[in-house]
């Protein structure tokens, strides 16, 4: 048998493909022959046919051992009935059972349906073997007795019963018990089976038509959603870590950038305007004590808030307008709102493309405002607004991949509960909004 599994099913509907093998972690993996069938989902084709060879094997093997006088100890004629009744209470649950629930399982129905497909023709088949039992075997039996001249002289059919094992008995039961040779020389029936052979009879054509393997549906199909659920998982950590990584590659490379313009713009200022040098060196320390922790971090950027984004934010502005004195701009932040979760670097982000796109290539004074608010809905509203170039402008091309960037990471962290939209101002410009869900 292969010792590969089956591809994990998805959260949304755990249930296995049924023509390949469970997962290790529901099936296990030390099987022998005699259990390899059990890697396939129970009450599929494959399962059914490997559970069938296997005891029917078995079942042969002992049939053959009995009936051959090795266990009875010698050769004895067929008793035909007792056969009959023996097939029906063990053959045909061993092969019917599987098969036809394999024939619900292979309808896809919902699991409630299918749980309750594969208790029904279970039950139906224990009840129909029980009434037979009850009400059908004796005549039968009767009738193949009657067939094959296995009669008395009443022509009642001689009774056979198996004893399988060692008994002991007083070898002279006519003398020491009278009652058992009178009842002989009578002809008395036996007793009718009581409740308790009944039960027993019941229990083991449960067993065979897959009775008990109605609990290993329900284990094997909470196991396989755990599953589902831990490679869902598994998978949305490792989008997030590969964006993460993705992030800190992209600081890498931009901030270098940003150092040598700013330390560019620092040199330029010393000769004609001192006091703008020291001005900016300031606003540069400022900066760069937030934005240096997170170029050290291991490939994974730790959770941050909106307060510590915006006074990122905040410093970056204040850097760029001692570079660009036309330059102005506001930060709105409700204290209310400081704490609220806030994915680093986005801001930032929105505010560099307002400078670069907006702010730059406008001729003239420039503002830009920060401002965050709480929507009707209860999402956190963070907006980058400019009164700059706007849509027109001729260089916006590179605003495409950051904000690209920017909607693939609220996707693989909130999903549809985030997003980023763009829109123009009528007084010129553009307002960049960030919609994040609130964390109470």
């Amino acid at each position: 048998m292969s010792g590969s599994s089956a591809p994990l099913p998805s959260a949304a509907d755990p249930a296995p493909a049924l023509d390949t093998p469970l997962p290790d972690a529901i099936a296990g993996r030390d099987h022998g022959w005699l259990t390899a069938y059990r890697r396939f989902p129970v009450f599929s084709p494959a399962w059914a046919r490997g559970r069938a060879l296997r005891l029917g094997l078995l079942i042969v093997a002992t049939a053959t051992l009995v009936f051959s006088g090795v266990v009875l100890g010698a050769p004895m004629a067929p008793p035909w009935g007792a056969l009959m009744q023996v097939s029906l209470v063990i053959v045909l649950p061993l092969f019917a059972g599987p098969w036809l629930g394999s024939l619900v399982r292979r309808q896809g129905w919902p699991a409630r349906l299918e749980w309750s497909g594969l208790v029904t023709v279970v039950m139906a088949l224990v009840l129909a073997i029980a009434a037979f039992n009850e009400w059908g075997a004796e005549p039968v039996k009767q009738q193949i007795a009657e067939w094959t001249g296995a009669v008395d002289a009443q022509g009642q059919r001689k009774r056979v019963a198996l004893t399988i094992g060692v008994m002991i008995r007083d070898p002279e039961p006519a003398a020491s018990s009278p009652s058992v040779a009178s009842a002989e020389a009578m002809g008395t029936k036996p007793a009718p089976p009581n409740l308790l052979s009944h039960l027993s009879m019941a229990l083991v054509t449960y067993s065979l038509a897959g009775g008990f393997a109605l609990l290993r549906w329900g284990r094997e199909r909470n196991g396989l959603l755990a599953l589902a659920h831990e490679a869902e998982l598994a998978r949305a950590l490792a989008q997030r870590r590969e964006a993460e990584l993705r992030l800190s590659v992209l600081a890498a490379q931009v901030e270098p950038h940003f150092l040598f313009n700013t330390l560019a713009g620092v040199r330029s200022a010393i000769a004609t305007d001192p006091s703008r040098a020291t001005l900016m060196i300031d606003h540069l320390a400022e900066y760069l004590r937030g934005a240096i922790p997170r170029l050290r971090s291991d490939g994974t950027v730790a959770a941050s808030t909106l307060g510590s984004q915006v006074d990122f934010v905040r410093a970056y502005l204040a850097l760029m307008r001692s570079r660009m004195p036309r330059l102005s701009y506001a930060i709105e932040l409700p204290e209310a709102l400081r704490d609220a979760p806030c994915p680093p670097l986005m801001l930032i982000s929105l505010a560099e493309n307002a400078v670069r796109h907006g702010v730059e290539p406008k001729v003239g004074p420039a503002h830009i405002v920060v401002s965050a608010q709480r929507a009707a809905d209860g999402r956190l509203e963070v907006t980058v607004a400019d009164d700059g170039a706007g849509f027109g402008a001729a260089d916006t091309a590179g605003s495409g991949i950051g904000l690209a960037n920017i909607r693939a990471r609220l996707a693989q962290m909130h999903g549809e509960c985030a997003g980023l939209t763009l829109r123009a101002r009528a007084e010129g410009g553009v307002a960049a909004t960030l919609t994040l869900p609130m964390e109470e």
